[in-house]
């Protein structure tokens, strides 16, 4: 039972790999301008695949369900970075609702003589 599950996970982190490898290679294969624009992108692909490597703890059921697709690490990532873009919205939300920054990060002129008048 543990042997096949092992080995699942082998055939699992082996496809995760090769997508990384894959998605590297086609990504040094491009202009400087266009790896700047994909930095995002890149940094999703690499912090997921050394997650899903690396960190994940796997179920079973779990092995089986990503090992259906070609590309496991291209739909984690794709889906990663739908929620920090989620998470960046609440982020801005919080600091805007909570104003309580303005001694920690310089200001600009105009707001820094507003900010001495209170």
């Amino acid at each position: 039972m543990m042997d096949r599950i092992i080995e699942k996970q082998k055939k699992l982190m082996r496809r995760i790999e090769k997508n990384f490898s894959d998605y590297k290679a086609s990504v040094l294969k491009l202009d400087k301008q266009s790896i700047f624009d994909k930095a995002a992108e890149i940094a999703a692909m690499k912090q997921v695949a050394h997650y899903m490597t690396n960190i994940h703890g796997y179920y079973e059921r779990d092995i089986d369900y990503l090992l259906k697709f070609q590309n496991p690490l291209e739909l984690v990532a794709d889906y990663y970075q739908a929620n920090l873009q989620l998470e960046l919205n609440d982020v801005i939300a919080r600091i805007c609702d909570t104003q309580d920054h303005t001694s920690d990060y310089p200001l600009m002129p105009e707001a820094k003589a507003k900010e001495s008048e209170r």
